[in-house]
């Protein structure tokens, strides 16, 4: 039963001021990152598990938590959730040691994970049919620009507050969603699901091992315990490809792949969050350590692809309703290889406003790219599937963050030495070298992005998302 369109909107809202906290938190870090590994005395390596720590239990339990919503109720589990993520933000914020605040960003992690895999259905069940897509278009907004606008919030209040103010910024985010949650949520009866344990646990190890794996090697050399870690990640894949092939109810319905148009958007989609994320891990190490600017400078900087992406998604997506996604996702693809292009002649005597630019010109090409890509992903999906996408999609979201965080510290540590970036300020060798690795990733981001464009073209070609082969139906144009 639908509810009012006022009480929708109030749902909307809750739940997007909610779930607005978990991509932010999964890039807020990004600017405080070598501030903190100086204040702790850390190292590069491990202060990047700042990072992964947080994105690897969010990835590895949000399809286990969209199945056990089902179970339990979608608006308890987010409750649940949002309450656990809330503490867990303070314990953040109180953390005394290095080791303490990875554990700490893995149980944001966590929760944030009980958050996202059920937040979506709730806004479906919210909406009629006829006000469903303006209702999705500000939900992927809202995930977009909370992943873009995190290192700015977090460079504003580093440089205003210190670094323990960005995690207390969830406090009253978290607090007022709570509050309307509880006063206009349904909670729904719980009902009987089977659990696949065997591809959850499975799935973990293999995501945790890969990951544990890239930070491994980018900071020791290849030998033996390398390629121990190598072949346990290979025989987790394998065993959890193995396992949800044969199973009757997997987490993860790896039928859907067999779908040349559906896999195609999907890893075009993917390679992007890369390219994003790579660029949100690395600029904040640039503009901190080589142009020398504060914190808040970094954080105002920071904000130009954000601020264009939550401006010109929706258009994007009003136009791809009547022109077709075809267009727009190979050209966002495109204007994103040339912005990354446009990032290799940043020097070490760049301005502030030569890489504001460029990364306007990043977040012109993002909008562009996702909202046409999401639309031809889901438009064609019947109701019994949107909920096995939309984990997907997720997932595949948040393996591009994990993933780019390895990738840029792979590159960076090619040309500079991960203790040098402890230090507070380098000599024009040191940056030189930082530079120059910051360029390694941007050209990475280069080819992947004229990857994203050919798949595009892939995608459309193909036919349709969803084809009725994949769900027993053929669908007539």
């Amino acid at each position: 039963m639908r509810v009012s369109n006022k009480k929708s909107w109030q749902i909307l809202f809750a739940i997007g001021l909610g779930t607005i906290m978990v991509p932010i938190n999964a890039s807020i870090v990004n600017v405080s990152l070598p501030i903190i590994t100086e204040f702790f005395g850390a190292t590069v390596a491990i202060s990047e598990w700042l990072l992964t720590s947080y994105l690897i239990t969010l990835l590895s339990f949000v399809l286990f938590f969209g199945k056990f919503g089902d179970f339990w109720g979608h608006e308890r589990l987010y409750m649940a959730g949002l309450v656990g993520f809330i503490f867990s933000s303070l314990l953040c914020s109180l953390a005394p040691s290095i080791l303490l605040l990875i554990i700490f960003r893995a149980i944001q992690g966590f929760t944030a994970a009980m958050m996202i895999s059920v937040s979506l259905g709730i806004v479906k069940k919210a909406f009629p049919i006829s006000m469903l897509g303006q209702a999705l278009g500000i939900y992927a907004v809202l995930i977009a620009g909370g992943l873009t606008l995190g290192p700015a919030i977090g460079g504003i209040l580093d440089g205003l507050l210190g670094w323990r103010s960005i995690f207390l910024i969830n406090l009253p985010m978290g607090i007022l969603s709570l509050i309307i949650c509880f006063k206009i949520l349904d909670r729904g009866e719980s009902k009987e699901i089977k659990w696949d344990i065997i591809g959850t646990i499975s799935q973990f190890l293999a995501l945790f091992s890969l990951v544990y794996l890239l930070n491994y090697i980018t900071s020791n050399p290849i030998n033996i315990e390398a390629l121990i870690l190598s072949f346990f990640t290979i025989s987790m894949i394998i065993l959890f490809i193995w396992w949800e092939r044969r199973t009757e109810d997997p987490i993860l319905n790896l039928s859907l792949f067999r779908n040349i148009s559906f896999s195609a958007y999907n890893l075009s989609l993917h390679l992007n969050y890369v390219c994003m994320y790579m660029i949100i891990f690395v600029m904040p190490f640039y503009l901190l350590k080589v142009l020398n600017l504060s914190t808040n400078t970094t954080g105002l900087v920071l904000t130009a692809a954000p601020l264009l992406m939550m401006f010109l998604a929706p258009i994007s997506g009003i136009i791809s309703d009547k022109f077709g996604s075809r267009p727009l996702s190979f050209i966002g693809a495109l204007i994103c290889a040339v912005a990354f292009y446009s990032m290799t002649e940043l020097q070490f005597y760049s301005t502030e406003i030569d890489v504001f630019l460029r990364l306007a010109l990043l977040g012109v090409g993002a909008a562009i790219f996702q909202s046409p890509t999401n639309r031809a992903i889901m438009s064609k999906i019947p109701n019994g599937q949107a909920g096995v996408v939309s984990g997907i999609l997720v997932t595949m979201r948040n393996l591009g963050m994990v993933f780019a965080v390895c990738y840029a510290g792979i590159l960076l540590s090619t040309t500079i030495n991960p203790t040098t970036l402890q230090l507070n300020s380098l000599i024009p060798l040191q940056a030189y070298d930082l530079t120059t690795g910051m360029h390694l990733v941007v050209t990475l981001g280069v080819i992947l992005s004229l990857i994203m464009a050919l798949l595009s073209v892939i995608g459309i070609l193909t036919g349709k998302i969803i084809k009725r082969e994949v769900l027993d139906r053929i669908q007539q144009e």
